[in-house]
């Protein structure tokens, strides 16, 4: 006489088991996407500017740690009621073009958290590669930024900024430019907090 099959649930342990993982898995890296996009989300997309600059002041930075971050001069940047509400820092960056250094101007809040624009003085990067740093849709992404800011597509923390394709090296500069200008407001003027 045949004995009939019958249905061992211990065999399907296993497919269970690996739905549970797969599950568990899954919900772990949709969370986690939560989390990173909450901690950073200051930092997604810009933010008004504010104010309004209606005066300049040239300021003593002669005693200064100048030389460490490449910075030139420091304006002051008043509101019409005649509170600092900015800082316009001139500097320098090295690019692609080593033996000429790019001149930029950084106007980073009197807080020292936000960029609240840019603007390339002077440059001789690579013809129609690395000169694209001085259109407005390249400067443009960097008004109303948390700082730091960094290249897109990395995986450190900050602002993220497109890269000019096949000019690289002339973006993180300006990059850089941005950064030092905060540091060195941060580190010297005592209105300025380092951003978390």
């Amino acid at each position: 006489m045949k004995e009939k099959a019958h249905f061992n649930p211990k065999s399907f342990t296993w497919i269970i088991s690996l739905a549970i993982m797969i599950v568990l898995c899954v919900g772990v890296i949709f969370a986690s996407k939560a989390i990173y996009n909450l901690a950073n989300e200051k930092y997604n997309k810009p933010v008004e500017i504010g104010f309004t600059i209606a005066s300049e002041e040239d300021m003593d930075i002669s005693s200064m740690n100048k030389d460490n971050y490449g910075v030139t001069a420091v304006k002051g940047a008043y509101d019409a009621g005649g509170n600092l509400v900015a800082y316009i820092v001139s500097g320098t960056t090295t690019g692609y073009n080593t033996s000429v250094p790019i001149e930029m101007s950084t106007i980073i809040s009197a807080d020292g958290t936000l960029v609240c624009g840019i603007d390339i003085l002077k440059q001789e990067e690579t013809e129609y590669l690395g000169v694209r740093i001085e259109t407005d849709a390249f400067k443009n992404q960097f008004e109303g930024r948390y700082l730091p800011v960094v290249k897109a597509g990395g995986t450190d923390k900050g602002s993220t900024i497109d890269v000019l394709s096949n000019s690289t090296i002339s973006t993180q500069a300006v990059i850089d430019g941005v950064n030092n200008a905060q540091a060195f407001v941060c580190e010297n003027f005592e209105s300025a907090q380092v951003s978390e």
